[in-house]
Formats: structure tokens, C-alpha cells, sequence
């Protein structure tokens, strides 16, 4: 019962009014639908694994090449934006560090408000001293899940627009085929003996 109906779907029975064009969507039907059941789990897979490694990678650089380190700030922490009046952009101070080679540093560090000279913060610094952006917050494997999602969404969005444009073409030659048919046949119903 299942076969059946299945071959009827997809253009395998012997329907005479059934068009060529008509078992050729069906067929287009068939293989995107087949092409998106065998390979979205495949490209979700491989792009969600690709994903994972290459986060855990950048993990693992960062904890091989970024460090935590204590800044000594030389001045007090300014409170006062110009003529006096309230900043809002972030509060800054200079200070000195040791780089994790040992080597001395200096440079302008974000502070919070009322930093005093000879305080303590806690900055980011790469192999040379350099102040870098903390290590980024990764969750490799929510990150592949969205990828490979993402992937999904993709390949559905691909094989749909596909279908449209196989019908839109199938449709197209329908109806020229309609307007032949119906230049022939249409005077001898119409009585129009032009």
C-alpha cells in the first residue's frame, strides 16, 4: 500500500493524463528530498566537528598565549571627563607590569573608579607584555550545534530554492505547451473558424 502510493507520488504509475513534465517534478521532488535526508546529518556532522576543533584549537592557543598579570598603577584613576564634567567613557590610569618573560612594561590600563597610584589590576598580556583582550568565552560544543544547525538551514534553504526554479521552469513549459495546444483545439470549441 505504502509502494504504491509512493510510486504514485513520485511519477511511477502509468496515468496517461499524467505529463512528462508532471513525472519530471515529481522525480525533482524525490531526489531533493533524498538529498536533504542523507545529507544534512552528514554536513551537520562534519561542519559542527570542524566547528568543535577549531574552538577547542583557539581554546588551547589562548591558554598557551595570553596571560593574567598584575598592573602597579602609577597615578590615580581619572574621575573627571574635561571642564570637570562626569565621563562616561571608561576610567583609565597608567601603570607598570612585568611581562611573563620577566621583561618591565608600561602603558594605560582600564581602572575602576577611585583607583589609587600603587593599586592593583588585573590586565590581559600576550608572550610580550603586550595588553590584549581577555580569552574569548567559548562553548565549543554549543558552537557546533549552531553550525551544524545553521548548516541545516542552509541546505534546506539551497534545495528549496532548487525546487523553485526547477518548477518555475517546468511551469514555463507547460504553459507554452497549454497555449500551442489551445490554438489548436480553441477555434473548434469557441466556433471562432478564423
Amino acid at each position: 500500500m505504502i509502494g504504491r502510493g509512493a510510486a504514485r507520488r513520485f511519477g511511477g504509475e502509468r496515468n496517461v493524463l499524467r505529463r512528462t513534465t508532471d513525472r519530471v517534478e515529481s522525480l525533482l521532488v524525490f531526489v531533493l528530498v533524498f538529498t536533504f535526508l542523507a545529507g544534512a546529518p552528514l554536513l551537520a556532522w562534519q561542519a559542527g566537528e570542524a566547528s568543535y576543533r577549531s574552538d577547542v584549537r583557539a581554546r588551547e592557543w589562548e591558554r598557551d598565549h595570553i596571560f593574567r598579570v598584575d598592573a602597579v598603577l602609577a597615578e590615580n584613576a581619572g574621575a573627571f571627563g574635561p571642564q570637570g564634567t562626569a565621563s562616561t567613557l571608561p576610567l583609565a590610569a597608567r601603570a607598570t607590569w612585568a611581562a611573563p618573560n620577566g621583561a618591565p612594561r608600561a602603558g594605560i590600563v582600564q581602572v575602576d573608579p577611585g583607583a589609587r597610584a600603587g593599586g592593583r589590576v588585573q590586565i590581559w598580556v600576550d608572550e610580550t607584555g603586550e595588553q590584549r583582550a581577555g580569552p574569548a568565552r567559548r562553548r565549543p560544543v554549543s558552537q557546533a550545534v549552531l553550525v551544524g544547525a545553521a548548516v541545516v538551514l542552509c541546505l534546506a534553504a539551497g534545495l528549496t530554492g532548487l525546487h523553485r526554479i526547477g518548477r518555475a521552469l517546468l511551469d514555463r513549459g507547460r504553459d507554452r505547451a497549454w497555449t500551442r495546444e489551445w490554438r489548436e483545439v480553441g477555434p473548434r470549441w469557441s466556433g471562432d473558424r478564423r
